[in-house]
């Protein structure tokens, strides 16, 4: 399976073409030619890049706070209603050594 075979229609096309000549110093015009455009100071891509990532981490800052905030609320539900329970169990406790009993 030879793809490269030189009686293949596009050599033979290739090989009518007009060969380019580039001149001598073709590399140094084109890169001077790139370095003289002005790249704008401005431009939307430049900006999504960094406002992308400062919305992401803004975004998931405020998500752990509520979390931390709403677990916050939830411990401090139970432990009142721990410390409701463990002041009747005291309160319990005092008021069966304050109770009179019979001799």
């Amino acid at each position: 399976m030879d793809d490269f075979k030189e009686s293949d229609a596009l050599w033979e096309l290739l090989g009518r073409a007009r060969r380019a000549k580039a001149s001598p110093y073709f590399a140094r015009k084109a890169l001077s030619a790139i370095r003289e455009e002005k790249q704008p100071r401005f431009s939307v891509a430049a900006l999504l890049r960094w406002v992308i990532p400062a919305a992401a981490c803004a975004a998931l800052l405020i998500g752990w706070s509520a979390y931390q905030h709403e677990q916050q609320d939830t411990f401090n539900a139970y432990f009142d209603s721990a410390a409701d329970l463990q002041s009747l169990i005291a309160s319990e406790d005092v008021s069966l050594w304050l109770e009179e009993r019979p001799l």
